[in-house]
């Protein structure tokens, strides 16, 4: 079995897409705002295909 998607709430969206890209060399697939429900998800990728989402809560 293969995990091929995983979602982890952060605290600091720039902060941890900043980790994701710079340090471990991920790429953001794409990034969404949705201000009804006060919440960014954004969607980094790694070479081998393995995704992971990840969510800022807004208060």
């Amino acid at each position: 079995m293969r995990i091929l998607h995983t979602m982890l709430r952060v605290g600091d969206l720039e902060r941890s897409l900043a980790f994701y890209t710079e340090v471990l060399g991920m790429k953001v697939l794409r990034r969404n705002d949705y201000p009804e429900g006060k919440f960014t998800l954004a969607f980094v990728q790694d070479p081998d295909g393995y995704k992971i989402e990840l969510i800022q809560k807004k208060s």
